[in-house]
């Protein structure tokens, strides 16, 4: 590297000047507007640090481009030649790279010996002040170069980007599809086709241990071929974002707007928005990384775009994804309306389940979509867990998370890990997550979150185990069409049963309680024991419509079965079991008193008894039927007890 020359003025106005500047920036600074729900100990601490090296020296850009590359290269010098000062570059006018060849700022140190960007390195400490104005290097994805970025930060160097014009409630008042108009200074036009190691990023990189603080302005316009169209980040560096916006990037591979990798991130406030890509739209995490949501809005990010075949894979989420041992800290802000344009996650998810996700706070996370429109929040694989580390709420603001197990998830099993131990104990879980399943809500199992697809009918499947006991469902962890394919088997196929049915119930009152369970009555037929068709989606059948509501003349019997359609070209049989109506006929007589004993004294007549009898005769439920059974059924007929203490 050349030798750098320092060129200071040691003149007594410019001195004045500058202590003038580092009030403004002071004023500047404090005011930036922060989410105050975020950790503003450490937004204060860097605003001091920042203000205090705003004294050192001041460099204000204006006129030509090659004014401007000279003056820049001035500030670096300066820069270099006093390490751990801070200096200021003060943008007078918009800063346009010439639109020939490989679109160059400028040659020299101060531009990289490759990139020809702005650059920061060696333990440089500089603050850019974009003031209304904008870099722009002029490429486009089409005339993209390598290693075609705007700015880099390298090796221990410094970099604060803030705007002196940024408004940040016009900013959150702005549509996602205008944001990139805002009369803001903006960092774009950066168009990068090197895919290797730490060269990639299309608007800014900072790699090799160094350190960007954004505080306003905008990314916006910038192509990667790599990882991150807006912002990259790799090689132990670190991103605050406390404001600004990064809209309207793109890249071929990951992380649209921010992507890192073996680094840190820090979004205290900001938007991120409008970004797309052919696999992460909004923020990737990778290789060890840390991403910290404290504040902001990441919206309107679309993944899996069409027109890289190789990346457009449904793996990979619009709003954040996370691999190889990454690690997100999630204390709050608005994760909502990113896509992802397959069939995939349109929110958060993890890609390999190595990586952490650790919840506190009052995050918001929700209505993401796909192309099927399934909304999503954050998508949880098989066996994984994410980690609650603190109150789900903030600032009298909830929590609200939305939960996607994946399809193979064992939902009897919580998702959480450590929700009652820091601080949300007795306090429902669905008050912080939500299901877009209606009927999925959340409970609190041995102190954890777990899905809930509890029915509100009142009856449930049953099942006999291989010691010939009769079990429900729900006090089982079963859910029908979910984990039951191994029960109740018969002649080689799974046989389903409906018991909790009292006696003497009418076809009408039947009908009218499998809401719960998910069956329309008016898409399924009702059969009795010979196989005749007595209802059908809502009218009697070859009966008189009266019998329908009464239950004395005509009962609901054990060996009657449903038959509805679950969905178009699928068909499903359900059958009935009351429990001591071993005859079918929906009552409770003698007749069933004395059939219970002869099945009793002959194991050879139960064992050639169907499922839906067996489970009938399990009355006392101890793995074979006894006399007992037709005792309790004989003093049910008295009506000493009810058969239903029993279910």
């Amino acid at each position: 590297m050349a030798k750098i020359i320092s060129k200071v003025g040691r003149i007594f106005f410019p001195i004045v000047i500058s202590i003038l500047l580092v009030v403004g920036c002071l004023f500047a600074i404090n005011n930036v507007a922060i989410d105050k729900n975020d950790s503003s100990e450490i937004l204060n601490n860097q605003n001091n640090e920042s203000t205090v090296a705003d004294s050192a020296s001041t460099f204000e850009l204006s006129g030509t481009n090659t004014q401007m590359a000279t003056k820049w290269s001035e500030a670096i010098n300066y820069a270099y030649a006093n390490k751990g000062t801070n200096v200021t570059v003060k943008l007078l006018n918009d800063w346009n790279a010439p639109t020939t060849g490989n679109h160059e700022f400028g040659t020299g140190a101060a531009f990289g010996n490759e990139s020809h960007s702005l650059y920061i390195y060696d333990g440089m400490t500089v603050t850019l002040d974009l003031n209304g104005h904008t870099i722009n290097r002029g490429l486009t994805k089409e005339t993209a170069k390598v290693i075609g970025r705007v700015i880099t930060v390298d090796t221990n160097g410094t970099l604060t980007i803030r705007d002196s014009s940024y408004n940040s409630t016009l900013a959150k008042n702005t549509a996602p599809e205008n944001l990139a108009n805002l009369p803001f200074g903006k960092i774009k036009g950066g168009a990068n086709i090197d895919t290797s190691g730490d060269r990639m990023g299309g608007g800014i990189a900072v790699k090799s241990n160094a350190t960007l603080n954004f505080y306003g302005g905008i990314v916006t316009n910038n192509y990667c071929q790599g990882n991150g169209g807006g912002i990259f980040v790799t090689g132990g560096a670190k991103l605050n974002f406390y404001d600004g916006i990064v809209c309207n990037n793109f890249s071929d591979d990951n992380g649209a707007s921010i992507y890192t990798s073996q680094a840190t991130v820090n979004i205290y406030d900001g938007i991120i928005a409008n970004n797309s890509s052919h696999r992460t739209a909004g923020l990737r995490a990778f290789n060890k990384s840390t991403l910290t949501v404290t504040g902001g809005i990441i919206a309107n990010n679309t993944s899996c775009i069409e027109g890289n075949d190789v990346w457009s894979q449904s793996t990979h989420a619009g709003g954040i994804s996370l691999s190889s041992s990454s690690i997100l800290n999630l204390n709050g802000g608005t994760i909502k309306n990113n896509k992802n344009a397959t069939n995939g996650v349109g929110g958060i998810m993890v890609e390999t389940i190595d990586c952490l996700i650790n919840i506190s706070g009052n995050p918001q996370v929700y209505d993401n979509t796909n192309a099927e429109n399934t909304k999503s929040g954050i998508h949880i694989a098989k066996d994984y867990k994410i980690r609650i580390d603190g109150k789900l709420e903030k600032n009298e603001v909830s929590a609200k998370i939305a939960v996607n197990l994946a399809y193979d998830y064992d939902i009897f099993k919580p998702f959480t890990v450590g929700y009652s131990y820091y601080g949300n104990k007795n306090m429902p879980p669905s008050k912080y997550f939500l299901s877009y399943n209606e009927d999925e809500t959340f409970a609190v199992k041995n102190d954890e979150v777990m899905l809930s697809r509890a029915t509100t009918s009142i009856y449930d499947y049953v099942y006999l185990d291989n010691n010939n006991e009769r079990h429900n469902y729900k006090d089982n962890d079963k859910l029908h069409g979910y984990n039951d394919s191994s029960l109740n088997m018969e002649n080689g196929k799974a046989k389903y049963v409906l018991g909790g049915i009292a006696p003497n119930t009418s076809i009408s009152e039947f009908v009218n309680n499998l809401e719960g369970l998910g069956i329309d009555k008016y898409n399924m037929g009702l059969f009795n024991s010979k196989g005749t068709l007595l209802y059908d989606s809502g009218s009697a059948m070859g009966i008189a419509p009266e019998l329908l509501n009464n239950g004395k003349e005509l009962a609901v019997g054990t060996g009657w079965y449903i038959m509805y359609n679950v969905k178009p070209g699928v068909t499903e049989t359900i059958y009935l079991s009351v429990l001591g109506d071993v005859n079918g006929d929906g009552r409770l007589s003698a007749s069933d008193v004395s059939y219970l004993r002869q099945i009793a004294s002959d194991k050879t007549l139960y064992e050639n008894l169907s499922l839906e009898k067996k489970l009938a005769c399990t009355i006392v439920n101890k793995g074979e039927v006894t006399t007992a059974d037709a005792e309790i059924v004989k003093n049910v007929i008295e009506k000493i007890f009810n058969i239903n203490i029993f279910f």
